[in-house]
């Protein structure tokens, strides 16, 4: 079983990739968003993934990218659909279900503090994305 790739791993990737379409070196990018040649370095090598968001934004953005935010399915089209929505809420209000994403299959956490932490994580992502909007 393959684990999915991270958030911060698809942006090291879009990173390097717009970098090195556009010419632009390390040093030169790093220079631009006021941090080190070897966070940059490092973050697009997936050596470093806890670039916050701030950080990784600001370095997309140098390259002309843009990231955007968007719902995995589109609005609810019956009542069905809406009693789906809600148990998803419902299970993540009580942590058995931790992800962004929706999947067919969802596996808690396996100890309360495991729920705990993955509602943080959750919970960190979120906060994380909200203040990038502003």
């Amino acid at each position: 079983m393959q684990a999915e790739p991270s958030v911060s791993s698809e942006l090291a990737v879009a990173l390097r990739r717009a970098r090195r379409a556009r010419g632009v070196s390390i040093a030169s990018l790093a220079a631009q968003a006021g941090v080190s040649a070897r966070l940059v370095s490092e973050f697009e090598q997936r050596k470093r993934p806890h670039v916050s968001l701030e950080t990784a934004l600001r370095l997309l953005r140098l390259v002309d990218m843009e990231v955007v935010i968007a719902p995995t399915s589109g609005p609810p089209s019956d009542s069905s659909t809406r009693a789906e929505r809600a148990r998803v809420r419902r299970a993540t209000w009580t942590g058995v279900k931790s992800t962004l994403a929706q999947s067919d299959d969802p596996t808690p956490p396996a100890s309360p503090a495991a729920r705990l932490a993955a509602v943080a994580h959750v919970s960190r992502l979120a906060y994380a994305v909200r203040r990038a909007a502003r």
